[in-house]
């Protein structure tokens, strides 16, 4: 886990947490998962300071988050504000107005950004049960 936290990222907080809940799914559980995203989520997060680190979300073939570029090519990659990844991921901000307001930007396959709202619901709730 300390693996994916990063100083001065209140986000790498969040995909920790998210890395713990998705290691601690039942087998059945995690495939279930990818086959409903099936995909791969780089996220390029930008602090206040205006330091830019990379995470990785890998639901299309292992389930896994990871710091960094992963080495399969992205299908969807998400550039966002530190605290608007945070905000996002609690459910706090809407990110289709975070999309049309510009605080998220993504390349690729956008119709594939709109399932990570399912996984973090459904990941919270994975942890709220742990």
């Amino acid at each position: 886990m300390s693996d994916i936290k990063t100083p001065g990222f209140a986000s790498s907080d969040v995909l920790a947490n998210l890395k713990v809940a998705l290691d601690s799914l039942p087998a059945a559980e995690k495939e279930k998962l990818i086959k409903q995203v099936k995909g791969i989520f780089e996220f390029a997060i930008k602090n206040g300071e205006g330091k830019v680190e990379t995470f990785t979300v890998d639901l299309k073939q292992k389930g896994v988050v990871s710091k960094g570029k992963g080495a399969a090519k992205a299908d969807a990659i998400i550039s966002i504000g530190d605290a608007d990844f945070v905000a996002l991921s609690s459910g706090q901000l809407n990110g289709q107005k975070a999309f049309m307001s510009g605080k998220l930007k993504i390349k690729g396959q956008m119709m594939l950004a709109t399932k990570l709202d399912t996984v973090f619901k459904q990941l919270a709730a994975t942890k709220a049960k742990l």
